[in-house]
């Protein structure tokens, strides 16, 4: 039977079998309100408010819209201070605030991470390398080439044993001998009062020498330091002064084939030198 016209009826309408509505115009829902069953299977008219989900809730860090759409969404905040773990990173570059030194792992950095010459002596403080961080014969001739075993800091010591007298008193006075004052102390002594003594120092790869003090029992005798070489006579002054003072001499950088030649003038048999340092710095 088909049927056209309008009838409005004041009567309730049941329908045992499905119902169809056919030629349904596209409509805005009132706001806040949709069309349902409620547990009659009765057509009612409910407010959106409710029901059991509207909205998309967001956690830390997370940000949601309402159903109202026209499509939800969850969205991730651009900035975030509350991330407290994740997971392992695979790709990336960091840009952000340098890694403090309390979160970097024990041992975690070795030589493997490290290009030639990245770490030197402007990158660490006095004493921050000591012997438990360093591994057995990580620590090699080639590794120390050019240190001398008298280097301490910025100085190089001179030794008693580093001095020799010249044949300046001739030459069956050619000599040096330890003495010692009353069992309590020693130094360099002269065999002959025209005698003088002369220290030989080398300079480290890739450091200057750029002070001398020679130490004497208070004569302040007179010294003067010359720059030799292993291949030549020829010898150059780099200054002159007393024992005692610090003598600061023309700068000499180590080559591979210099050294000091250090000369001191002693007048007396009594003149005892005790030894002495050469200051050092990076060329």
């Amino acid at each position: 039977m088909k049927w056209i016209g309008q009838h409005i009826y004041d009567f309730i309408s049941r329908f045992r079998n499905d119902v169809y509505l056919e030629d349904v115009e596209s409509g805005t829902i009132a706001s806040g309100s949709n069309l349902g069953l409620d547990s009659n299977n009765k057509i009612v008219k409910a407010d959106a408010s409710s029901g059991d989900l509207t909205a998309v809730v967001a956690g830390t860090g997370l940000s949601g819209t309402d159903l109202s759409g026209p499509i939800p969404t969850l969205n991730v905040d651009a900035s975030q201070t509350q991330i407290t773990g994740i997971g392992t990173i695979t790709t990336g570059v960091w840009n952000g605030t340098a890694i403090a030194h309390a979160y970097i792992g024990a041992d975690a950095i070795e030589s493997d991470n490290l290009a030639d010459d990245a770490v030197d002596s402007e990158h660490y403080t006095d004493g921050s390398i000591d012997t438990a961080h360093i591994a057995d014969d990580q620590v090699t001739f080639a590794k120390a080439i050019g240190v001398s075993p008298k280097v301490f800091g910025s100085t190089i010591k001179i030794l008693p044993s580093d001095f020799m007298s010249n044949d300046d008193g001739g030459s069956t006075k050619f000599g040096i001998g330890f003495v010692e004052a009353d069992g309590t102390g020693f130094g360099m002594k002269i065999p002959n009062s025209a005698t003088e003594l002369l220290a030989f120092v080398s300079i480290p790869e890739g450091m200057k020498a750029t002070h001398v003090d020679i130490f004497d029992q208070a004569d302040d005798r007179a010294i003067e330091v010359f720059e030799a070489n292993v291949n030549s006579r020829t010898i150059t002054s780099k200054g002159s002064g007393t024992c005692n003072s610090t003598l600061d001499i023309t700068d000499v950088n180590a080559t591979s084939a210099n050294y000091l030649l250090i000369l001191v003038t002693t007048t007396a048999t009594s003149d005892r030198v005790y030894g002495g340092t050469v200051t050092i710095a990076a060329q």
